[in-house]
């Protein structure tokens, strides 16, 4: 198989192109600037970006799969948004249409459909963002929809938080707790999240690369149960080997902190590291239920928590960023 990746410089595209390039598939990669963890990895560069259409173009050209996993999580407003998770997925979907690329998979969020309440949304439920990339996420899925084509296979995939070796975002959590502090948001006991290893995307991934039914076909892959943040917490120091002093941050505390810090960022023109939108995130229950990409793709979470925390981790370590 012959295959094409936007994103491929990135956190979980790297390690898809990893995967297809193990497995003897030739792998093409859309490059903006630098290769970043692509480096040494046997796959061919095409050099552009989502809005280079003649770079899209060249990409596509006698692939068998096109998997679009670039787009943005931080912006600044809508606009920005919207031009690199909407407009730019549309670019995607045009082409492959235009070239009859047999199948497309597009990466989405589970902040798409938004927070969980009581039970573990699923694909039926209706999708309600609570921030701006979320938004951006449902206007893309909505787009799609719309755009493809009737003889199109394109499988999109909706995971919740995503981590593991090369992530940077979560990675902060791990950071200060390899310095002994765990910061937690209200009891830890009460709110519960889906979170999925990196390998567990690939997974899905991969398995929907295969899934030929046509027409746009949605699915969550995320890990088949849902956690605590004092399991998380338990697991990190256990792979940590030491002892961390928790602190307890109520949810009304945490808004008032992204409120000021966002007022301050703005002030100085900066982009705050937490603003209002991603404290309403934080507070909030993320659960996602994979009982429709089991039965359909036969997908099954493989990478424990406990296994995948510890492999993080040891990554981490192995690379001094911890």
């Amino acid at each position: 198989m012959k295959a094409f990746i936007t994103g491929g410089t990135g956190f979980i595209g790297s390690h898809l192109a990893d995967e297809l390039v193990n497995r003897g598939q030739e792998v093409r990669c859309l490059v903006r600037k630098n290769e970043k963890w692509l480096q040494g990895l046997n796959y061919e560069k095409i050099k552009g970006d989502l809005h280079d259409l003649v770079a899209l173009k060249d990409g596509m050209q006698g692939v068998d799969v096109v998997y679009h996993l670039a787009a943005v999580v931080m912006a600044k407003n809508k606009a920005d948004f919207t031009y690199a998770n909407v407009e730019a997925t549309e670019n995607v979907v045009r082409l492959a249409r235009k070239a009859g690329v047999p199948k497309v998979v597009i990466l989405s969020s589970l902040a798409a459909t938004g927070p969980s309440f009581n039970r573990p949304v699923n694909e039926s439920d209706p999708m309600m963002p609570v921030s701006m990339y979320g938004e951006s996420k449902k206007e893309m899925e909505l787009m799609v929809q719309k755009l493809a084509a009737d003889t199109m296979s394109v499988t999109i995939l909706r995971p919740p938080a995503v981590y593991g070796p090369r992530e940077e975002q979560i990675y902060t959590f791990f950071k200060t707790a390899a310095k002994g502090l765990c910061t937690i948001i209200g009891d830890g006991k009460s709110t519960r999240i889906s979170l999925v290893h990196v390998n567990d995307v690939v997974q899905g991934l991969t398995l929907a690369g295969t899934h030929q039914n046509k027409g746009v076909n949605t699915y969550f892959i995320s890990s088949e149960e849902t956690y605590t943040w004092h399991q998380i917490r338990d697991l990190t120091a256990e792979a940590l080997g030491r002892k961390l002093y928790t602190v307890h941050i109520s949810p009304d505390m945490v808004k008032k902190i992204a409120g000021a810090v966002e007022t301050t960022a703005s002030f100085f023109g900066h982009y705050p590291v937490i603003n209002r939108e991603k404290a309403t995130e934080l507070v909030l229950e993320w659960t996602c239920s994979v009982e429709k990409a089991g039965k359909e793709l036969g997908y099954r979470q493989q990478v424990s928590l406990r296994e995948g925390i510890h492999n993080t981790i040891s990554w981490y370590r192995k690379h001094n960023w911890i």
